[in-house]
């Protein structure tokens, strides 16, 4: 008898388990926004920062939960990071441009100064998206899994 209802309690909870294959990612697919609810820029407005493979990861963090146990705070928190990351990247190539100007160049000063601008515009979209996504991921039904059964 308890061997019947061992074997029945795994045959229920391997259908509750069961593995969702997420798509590859592909670069051509805008991630950003709830799929078929909100579509956001999946880069930065001010520079060429892309946030796409952050929306996507963000966006497979989420549908994995059951499989991973991660929580919507660890996936929003990898998302944060992922942007930051981006535009960390971006920071480096446009100064590697404003550096192109020379030493005593005025353009250089000036160069910098727009990078300033841009890449504060990049950490600034960062927080709002991050700020979007740790509030609404729930509400809105981004977000499936019971935080509480992780912990």
């Amino acid at each position: 008898m308890r061997l019947r209802l061992f074997i029945a309690l795994a045959v229920l909870l391997s259908g509750c388990l069961e593995e969702v294959e997420f798509p590859p990612y592909d670069e051509k697919k805008n991630y950003c926004g709830p799929e078929g609810k909100l579509s956001g820029p999946n880069k930065n407005l001010l520079s060429d920062a892309s946030f796409n493979y952050a929306c996507y990861y963000h966006d497979k963090c989420y549908a994995e939960c059951q499989k991973t146990f991660n929580t919507q705070a660890y996936c929003d928190r990898e998302f944060k990071r992922l942007m930051d990351e981006s535009c960390d990247a971006e920071l480096d190539r446009l100064m590697s441009k404003c550096e192109e100007y020379g030493k005593w160049n005025p353009l250089r000063y000036a160069c910098i100064g727009k990078v300033r601008v841009q890449i504060s515009s990049c950490w600034t979209q960062s927080a709002a998206y991050y700020g979007l996504v740790s509030t609404a991921g729930k509400p809105i039904g981004s977000y499936t899994c019971d935080d509480s059964k992780f912990a």
